[in-house]
């Protein structure tokens, strides 16, 4: 099922990827004060979480599903997690909560592929 797994983790990346736009941001306005356009800067978070399904999709290792999403989901989002940390106005609070965001969009992308690999067995 290696094709249809990267298939469905993909697919499942590009969706859940949006869950944190709804819940807060980035927002675009705090980068706006650094004379950057703001609504331009903030499509990079977007595309950084809408690709972990992908890594979840291709990577074999960590091989325990719930650690290889968490992982999956933190790396995409640790460089954007450093220019948050050093974007005015956003800090510390911003960088863990990329971290944290990447981790569950990562957990919850593989705990769906695993228990629709679990079912198909």
């Amino acid at each position: 099922m290696p094709d249809s797994r990267l298939l469905l983790c993909t697919a499942l990346g590009l969706v859940l990827g949006w869950v944190p736009y709804f819940l807060h941001g980035p927002i675009p306005e705090k980068f706006d004060v650094l004379y950057i356009h703001g609504d331009t800067a903030v499509w990079a978070w977007y595309v950084a979480r809408m690709s972990i399904g992908f890594w979840v999709g291709v990577a074999r290792w960590p091989a325990p599903w719930w650690l290889r999403g968490v992982v999956c989901g933190v790396l995409p989002m640790v460089p954007l997690g450093l220019v948050s940390l050093a974007t005015p106005g956003c800090g510390s609070p911003c960088l863990f909560w990329n971290w944290v965001t990447g981790a569950g969009v990562g957990l919850t992308v593989a705990g769906i592929a695993a228990a629709v690999e679990a079912r198909q067995r």
